[in-house]
């Protein structure tokens, strides 16, 4: 067992946190499959044992201190290190809205989830981490909070409008680059990962439509370039979108 690579993901009981699991599950790792319900956590990792995979749920809400606490010290008394953190889970829930036309609740309940979540669960984890011979963490952020394609009038992505959603991705990325900063001797590599437009639930029709040469990424495809990251990235500090680096 402790030989075995041990990841955490969060958000994992559907659409791309699920699906990344399947993917390190297929890969050899125990993936403990984080989720604040559960139930829903027993029900997804069930389909992955029925696939033979070594899965485990984690109970695990990231906008809960008290919750990434108890999902630490269960790690950490179970297995005494982790090798991979993939930062999935996250939220979109003003896609369309105007900056100013966003509600505050909307805006700090969308940077509970996706920014402090990542950072104080990412903190909490560094010395479990660090026990690993090359321990890795993946942030799941998106292209439509790059700063570059947000100042950019000419970008394609300029008619996307989800202004808590691409802030707290851009915080996000940020995060990404103090912690590489910091983990990069311990040869902890950091990386953010934009998965492209995928068909999820997140990723649903209410997306711009970007014409016939573009089209959404099943899940599969979408998390094959995170599960890469998550095994042999080959440098730290990096923001990659459909494989390739791109602009912060």
């Amino acid at each position: 067992m402790q030989d075995k690579t041990v990841a955490l993901v969060t958000g994992a009981n559907r659409g791309l946190g699920f699906e990344i699991s399947r993917q390190l599950g297929q890969k050899g790792m125990v993936v403990l499959m984080g989720d604040r319900n559960p139930e829903n956590g027993v029900k997804a990792a069930e389909m992955l044992r029925g696939e033979g995979l070594d899965v485990r749920v984690i109970t695990l809400d990231v906008s809960d201190g008290v919750s990434i606490e108890s999902a630490v010290e269960i790690i950490e008394s179970d297995f005494g290190r982790l090798d991979v953190l993939v930062n999935n889970a996250a939220l979109l829930l003003d896609i369309g809205v105007q900056p100013s036309e966003l509600a505050e609740d909307v805006l700090r309940t969308t940077f509970e989830v996706n920014f402090f979540g990542p950072y104080l669960l990412t903190k909490q984890l560094v010395p479990l981490l660090r026990k690993s011979d090359g321990g890795r963490i993946v942030n799941l952020s998106t292209q439509v909070a790059s700063l570059n394609q947000l100042a950019d009038p000419s970008s394609p992505l300029k008619e996307d409008i989800c202004p808590a959603y691409q802030a707290s991705k851009a915080a996000l990325n940020a995060c990404t680059l103090v912690f590489a900063k910091e983990l990069g001797s311990y040869g902890i590599k950091v990386n953010s990962v934009c998965p492209g437009w995928v068909m999820t639930d997140m990723g649903h029709e209410d997306l711009p439509d970007y014409g016939d040469t573009v089209r959404p990424l099943s899940p599969k495809e979408a998390c094959e370039k995170v599960v890469a990251l998550a095994i042999a990235p080959l440098s730290t500090g990096q923001f990659l979108s459909g494989g390739q680096t791109t602009s912060w």
